[in-house]
């Protein structure tokens, strides 16, 4: 029987179609690749003789991590108002440079630190009073959307101009019930919705390390004035990099706990009984042993399934990781990012079972799945929220009056409403993926295994620079999507004196992994920097 010749121009049809697609997308990354180094240059020769140096502090005591002053509170080698005194001290010196904090109540903070005092001192305070308020005269912070009882919190709206909270939110409530005292409110962009701090109430915040730089968003205010040692602690919030990208900026550790761990009322609308909300309120430190112990504050009771207490073994963790998700959105990943998260991989090869690099296509939809589910957070519409919710934003017409400068909303806010206007998501294509990415990372890394995952492009970026390149958030959002925790590590600053990091991602409820990775990358790599000469 004859021998059927076989036809093979279709699979060599295929194979040049996928070769030219291969093709294709190289060049598209060289393009982006030099377009961003252009960009930079431009923003370089109009920012460069624009920056201020900070100057560096007057007390010692504001580059203490908040476990070390909590302990000499207790020992009485210090007072709470020594204390309270040289943290607002130090805002005064900063914030004309920085624009971080927008409200504050110093002259009743040292009113409560001096209480405070008094009662230690008549024996009201004993010693096992310590143990119920960790933060026993331990001045905080929180942005400006997050609800403080008469202070401002405008969400940098001109709707919200003048407006003062009535209450206090749920997380700074209970900072204050373990003896915190909040000393100020720090910048935010408008409605919280962007990668970079500024509103046209309040204007731009600049990072401590380079004042020419963004400070991320939206707790931008906070990521500035922590890294500044104005304040020794702040409680950020995140839906899409909120908390970690300013932390990232400004060279600070910070943790997206798990979900429906710690309240959301009182920030911005939330009424804290919104279900299934991507919204989460979480630690922005200078010190990673500071952040277990803020985390139980804020979570209180709920905090109790992250079993926090549990010892970990870091030597027994499984360490995967991710040099490039190929976002196409993103810009390509710089060589110094990259060469950090390396050398973090490099760490683990010494100390645990070879990393494994991990290369899952659908992490390259991030920011698609996170623009779906954006679409199902609860009690939410952008545009109705825009007008504090007194109407709804009509946003053609928002778009015609900026473009003549007619419009209360800045650049930011025209990219969200522009977003609302181009075709959603495919509902099932989106659940589909992000139930993949869930169900592929929680079965690698189970209970004992976390991923090291870029956390931007390059370090912080030329003011109003992020509009050009508007998706490189996409990074942080997808662990939005997927609801995972992650803790934002500092890892030292790159030879012009800015600061680099990585995420460390685990499953829900594995919080403990990844701050436990924290402890071990800032012991082996220095941790927090300060952005100026001691």
């Amino acid at each position: 029987m004859a021998k059927v010749k076989e036809y093979k121009g279709k699979p060599r049809r295929r194979n040049v179609c996928r070769q030219l697609r291969v093709i294709a997308l190289i060049m598209f990354a060289l393009l982006r690749y030099y377009l961003d180094f252009l960009i930079d240059k431009l923003f370089g020769l109009y920012y460069n003789s624009k920056v201020k140096i900070i100057d560096k502090p007057q007390s010692k005591l504001v580059v203490e991590s908040v476990t070390t002053l909590a302990r000499k509170i207790r020992k009485r080698e210090v007072t709470c108002e020594e204390v309270v005194r040289a943290f607002i001290d130090r805002i005064h010196q900063v914030n004309s440079l920085l624009n971080a904090v927008v409200d504050e109540r110093f002259e009743e903070a040292i009113e409560d630190a001096q209480a405070l005092d008094k009662d230690i001192a008549d024996g009201k305070i004993k010693q096992a009073d310590f143990d119920n308020k960790p933060f026993l005269g331990i001045p905080f912070t929180t942005k400006e959307s997050t609800a403080c009882k008469g202070l401002s919190n405008t969400f940098g709206l001109l709707a919200r101009e003048s407006f003062k909270a009535e209450f206090d939110a749920d997380v700074v409530d209970k900072v204050k019930n373990a003896g915190g005292i909040l000393i100020a409110v720090t910048n935010v962009p408008q409605l919280n919705l962007w990668q970079e701090t500024f509103n046209p109430i309040y204007g731009i915040t600049n990072n401590p390390y380079n004042t020419t730089r963004t400070t991320g968003g939206s707790s931008g205010g906070e990521g500035s004035i922590i890294a500044a040692c104005g304040s020794p602690m702040g409680i950020g919030t995140d839906i899409g990099g909120s908390l970690r990208i300013p932390a990232f900026m400004c060279g600070l550790f910070a943790h997206k706990p798990s979900c429906d761990v710690v309240s959301t009322h009182g920030l911005t609308f939330r009424t804290g009984e919104e279900k299934n909300t991507m919204v989460v309120a979480g630690p922005m430190v200078r010190h990673s042993e500071d952040i277990i112990p803020f985390l139980k504050v804020l979570g209180g009771e709920n905090v109790a399934k992250l079993k926090l207490d549990d010892e970990v073994d870091i030597s027994s963790i499984k360490v995967y990781y991710v040099t490039d998700p190929k976002d196409p959105k993103v810009s390509p990943i710089r060589d110094e990012m990259n060469k950090i998260l390396l050398r973090v991989v490099r760490h683990f090869t010494q100390t645990n079972s070879k990393p494994e690099l991990v290369n899952f296509e659908e992490l390259s939809y991030g920011g698609k799945i996170w623009r779906y589910w954006m679409t199902q957070e609860p009690d939410t519409n952008f545009n109705r929220d825009l007008t504090n919710r007194e109407g709804e934003l009509n946003s053609v017409v928002e778009l015609c009056k900026y473009v003549i400068r007619c419009s209360d909303f800045n650049i930011a806010i025209m990219f969200n409403l522009i977003n609302g206007l181009l075709p959603a998501e495919n509902e099932e294509w989106a659940v589909e993926t992000t139930n993949i990415i869930y169900n592929k990372l929680s079965t690698l890394l189970g209970t004992n295994g976390v991923l090291i995952y870029p956390s931007a492009p390059w370090p912080a970026n030329y003011h109003y620079s992020a509009v050009l390149r508007p998706w490189n958030y996409n990074l942080f959002a997808i662990w939005n999507a997927v609801k995972f925790p992650v803790t934002q590590v500092p890892l030292g600053l790159t030879d012009e004196g800015l600061p680099l990091g990585v995420q460390v991602v685990a499953p829900p409820g594995q919080d403990r992994l990844t701050i436990a990775v924290a402890k071990e990358l800032e012991k082996a790599f220095g941790g927090f920097v300060p952005p100026f000469e001691m």
